[in-house]
């Protein structure tokens, strides 16, 4: 039997199926390449490429908006860059509205991801299951909270994974995640409150692990861990005893610094036999009841900010090089060993003698903010850099050969005066110019009134800071004041703007202004007296010789009866004193010159005027009289 169908109902059938496949068509997700979307750029020494998505300009926000998903993106290809084989891709999305991270469309060429501040709250099941070859993922600066259980529990090969700046309760999911390669983990800035072993267990092969700032209470780390650097910054320990870290043998950085510590025990770090450097800054460690036992590997020691009142350490070894002990409460520095630290930062204490025969080998020296009366001698011939700032040194004389590159006296309240060859033994170690040279900086000692002319005397200086003290005058020969390169500041002084310091304007001023980058030097080089200058830059007076002592100062006759000193210019509106530096006095060499020869002038511009004057009215007589004449009438006879 056949059926017959009319050609109107095959062709109402097709149509419809049509219709039916656009509307299947038009639903399904497209697949958007990336580069159309985002920033790509083409590394041109080896095959890779670096995608950037950021919120730009609000034509390409809104069409990201609307196409980017990134479950349904093509990743590039072999043909985008040159040869034939795959790229590398690195992602960054930043700065978008991505709250829910789908799972990520397949490329084994991906291997970073980094989602920096795009409002992740949830991660899927897996999402990462398709880029199989991640080395680095990123996911900081969201709201992220849990993390799916599964989050990384397949087989990969990750080296960095950075969960930092989040809202981490809770790390469970890591927990049963693999990590065989990892080397770096960055779990920071999060509210863990504290780390489990089994955690810790998945880590045991990463070489740097960051937990600063997570509201840690207390630590348990388990035994062969292959850990090199540990980070535990900003939490709340309060003890380290022998067993907190004893089982880290590789470790070499250990930073515990602002945290609750005031119990530490004495061989808490004795078991760490790989060390370099350990951080115990910013707690409120006392005095240890035993000095504290370091490894000898230990290179640098931070121990500042705490409320030690004497020397902390056991023997030190010759290894260490850098100590920082600032800010605690030492009376004296004397470890009763040599020492080969190169730096050491003791200021902010209270330390009045310190034993420099126990470091010899020392370059930088900071004693700033202590109770030292004098200047410490017997200093190491490796000294270069030595700041004893706020310390209520009396007197600032170096009878010791000292070779530095910089010395630093700032803020020294009972130094009045540097006197005569006070700086005569120093000698400049600034191996950079053709001549060694040392940088003086006395600056901020509020009862520096007076310099004499040699207090630099046989001293090279390079750069001079005498700025925001009391100084009123500046000796004009100091120094050579063109070998400063580095310039000098003389800002905040209540300089005396007067004939003697004229010097100032026709010399320095110019040689500070011809280096662009000395001109700050000038920004606040004010005039303090004579009143009428007060408060004037010199700078004003760039370029004005005389500015200061070579013009006739002329001022409006002001309560003249009973007037002392006042010597007549001339006019009887008009009047200088004699005591007036910048005054045309004729009682003095110069003025007295100048004076007779403004007289002189004034006498034959007044002669020729009177002769002018004389022979005008001559001529108009005797025009007159012809004049008369010629109108007088003709008489006859």
């Amino acid at each position: 039997m056949m059926i017959s169908i009319s050609h109107d109902k095959v062709t109402t059938c097709i149509l419809l199926l049509a219709v039916m496949a656009c509307l299947v068509r038009s639903e399904a997700p497209q697949a958007v390449e990336i580069c159309s979307l985002c920033h790509c750029l083409k590394d041109p020494k080896e095959p890779s490429i670096t995608v950037d998505c950021w919120e730009g300009s609000r034509v390409h926000r809104q069409r990201f908006l609307q196409r980017f998903d990134l479950r349904n993106i093509l990743w590039p290809v072999a043909s985008e860059v040159s040869g034939s084989q795959p790229p590398r891709v690195r992602a960054f999305f930043r700065n978008l509205h991505l709250p829910d991270l789908p799972i990520i469309s397949a490329s084994p060429q991906v291997i970073e991801l980094s989602f920096k501040s795009v409002s992740l709250e949830t991660l899927p099941t897996e999402p990462f299951r398709n880029v199989r070859n991640l080395e680095i993922l990123t996911i900081t600066g969201n709201n992220l909270q849990t993390i799916e259980h599964d989050f990384f529990a397949i087989e990969n090969n990750l080296l960095r994974l950075d969960l930092s700046n989040n809202s981490l309760v809770s790390l469970s999911a890591l927990e049963q995640s693999r990590f065989e390669k990892l080397e770096f983990i960055d779990l920071s800035r999060n509210k863990l409150g504290t780390v489990s072993r089994q955690l810790l267990y998945v880590l045991q092969n990463a070489s740097r692990v960051r937990l600063e700032n997570c509201d840690i209470y207390s630590w348990d780390c388990p035994a062969n861990t292959r850990w090199k650097v540990l980070d535990l910054s900003w939490n709340h320990l309060t003890d380290i005893t022998t067993k907190t870290f004893n089982d880290l043998e590789q470790l070499e950085e250990l930073y515990l610094s602002h945290n609750d510590i005031r119990i530490v025990y004495p061989q808490a770090f004795e078991n760490l036999q790989q060390l370099v450097r350990l951080d115990l800054s910013h707690n409120d460690i006392f005095n240890l009841a035993y000095s504290l036992i370091v490894p000898s590997t230990v290179e640098m020691i931070n121990f500042a900010n705490n409320s030690a009142e004497r020397w902390p350490f056991h023997k030190l070894s010759e290894n260490l090089r850098v100590i920082d002990i600032q800010y605690n409460e030492l009376s004296e520095i004397n470890p009763d060993q040599t020492v080969n630290v190169v730096r050491l930062n003791a200021s902010h204490n209270q330390i009045r003698k310190f034993s420099s025969e126990s470091f010899p080998a020392l370059i930088e020296l900071d004693l700033s903010d202590n109770l030292l009366e004098a200047i410490p001698g017997g200093l190491g011939q490796q000294l270069t850099m030595l700041t004893l700032d706020g310390n209520p040194i009396n007197r600032i004389f170096i009878d010791n050969p000292m070779v530095l590159k910089v010395l630093s006296l700032n803020r020294m309240p009972n130094v009045v005066e540097l006197e005569a060859s006070a700086f005569k033994e120093l000698v400049g170690a600034d191996e950079s110019k053709e001549l060694d040279c040392v940088e003086i900086r006395i600056a901020g000692c509020l009862n520096l009134r007076h310099i004499d002319p040699k207090a630099f005397e046989g001293t090279t200086v390079c750069k001079l800071d005498l700025s925001n003290n009391q100084l009123t005058t500046i000796p004009e020969e100091l120094i050579d004041w063109k070998s400063l390169y580095g310039g000098v500041n003389l800002q905040g002084n209540p300089l005396d703007c007067s004939c003697s310091q004229q010097w100032l304007v026709d010399e320095l001023l110019s040689l500070l202004y011809e280096k662009r980058d000395l001109q700050y030097l000038l920004d606040n080089l004010r005039c303090a007296t004579p009143p009428e200058r007060k408060g004037q830059r010199l700078v004003k007076h760039l370029g004005h010789r005389g500015a200061f002592c070579g013009a006739v100062k002329m001022e409006r006759l002001r309560n003249s009866p009973g007037e002392d000193n006042v010597v007549q210019a001339g006019f009887g509106s008009i009047f200088c004193t004699q005591y007036d530096e910048d005054c045309l006095h004729a009682h003095e060499g110069t003025g007295l010159i100048i004076f007779i020869s403004m007289v002189v002038i004034t006498s034959i511009l007044s002669l020729v005027m009177l002769v002018f004057i004389l022979v005008r009215r001559r001529n108009e007589r005797r025009n007159m009289s012809k004049e008369g004449a010629l109108l007088m009438p003709q008489y006859r006879f």
